[in-house]
């Protein structure tokens, strides 16, 4: 939770939290047959976007693969030059390869339900309370709760089968 404008500063904030609670947990990253560590694909959407965002991603040991603007529904791609110029451009055009439309695919399904479900399921759709301290509370708790009915569901599912 930040009171910033735009997420373009959260990122290296983020790639930060994620590599300090893989650490706690025991987790290295990827690894190849000789022990080489490989970066940790990251899939952020546009709001992220900024040269300087994915500068800090691939100093922290990542490989971001971030929207540079937003995808419409039904429209045809825009035309991309033969050559990438601009560090937007490339992203971009990563973003169009096979494997960058399959990794970043993955998103639709890990990342975004939770909020989807959040916001229509549950009914929340604005904080009640005001300050910081105060919002991170509640969205924890909003969290939190949300994350135990699902528990709980598991397991009732468990007990009718």
């Amino acid at each position: 939770m930040t009171d910033a404008a735009n997420d373009k500063q959260q990122a290296e904030p983020i790639a930060q939290a994620t590599l300090a609670t893989l650490r706690q947990a025991g987790l290295e990253g990827p690894k190849d047959e000789a022990g080489a560590i490989h970066p940790i694909p990251a899939t952020l959407d546009n709001g992220y976007y900024s040269e300087a965002a994915v500068a800090a991603l691939e100093h922290c040991g990542f490989d971001p693969y971030i929207a540079t603007e937003r995808q419409r529904h039904h429209t045809p791609p825009a035309e991309a030059p033969a050559v990438p110029a601009t560090a937007q451009e490339r992203m971009a055009a990563k973003l169009r390869t096979p494997a960058g439309k399959a990794l970043y695919a993955r998103r639709k399904v890990i990342v975004e339900p939770v909020f989807g479900q959040i916001k229509e399921a549950r009914g929340f759709r604005r904080f009640l309370l005001r300050g910081l301290a105060n919002i991170r509370g509640e969205w924890r708790l909003v969290c939190l709760t949300h994350n135990l009915l699902k528990i709980w569901r598991h397991a009732y599912a468990l007990l009718t089968v």
